[in-house]
């Protein structure tokens, strides 16, 4: 069976968010430690983050989920609305980072945005791959 016939289906789709919900916020968890370790010393509180990217993970998950969906089914358009929120969304804890945090070292500075970088290029690269194999 091809995995866009099984998607097709509207519970299979909804298993699919649930467990990207619960991905995503054991990813928010991890962050919110590594947050805590790194910047909490330099103004950002990680109490706040937390509460930022729980705040956000169900509909960031629910986007990136619903962009893939829409890609597969090559709803063009609605990829790229669900895109815009996910893209949105995404941004939003690390935007909370750099305009928190004070008197950071430049090293942890300039880590920090080589990931964030770093991340993009991957997500986009998925979301390219994704829209190419479905235009075939």
């Amino acid at each position: 069976m091809k995995t866009t016939a099984w998607l097709k289906n509207e519970k299979h789709r909804q298993l699919i968010e649930r467990w990207w919900i619960v991905i995503v916020l054991v990813w928010d968890i991890f962050k919110t430690i590594v947050v805590d370790e790194t910047f909490a010393k330099y103004g950002v509180n990680p109490y706040i983050y937390f509460v930022i990217v729980v705040a956000i993970a169900i509909p960031y998950a629910k986007s990136t989920a619903k962009m893939l969906f829409a890609i597969l089914a090559n709803h063009w358009s609605n990829a790229f609305k669900f895109g815009l929120v996910a893209v949105v969304l995404h941004f939003v804890p690390d935007i909370y980072i750099l305009v928190t945090a004070k008197h950071v070292p430049r090293s942890l500075f300039d880590s920090f945005i080589v990931m964030i970088i770093i991340f993009t290029i991957f997500a986009v690269h998925g979301a390219i791959t994704h829209i190419r194999a479905n235009k075939k």
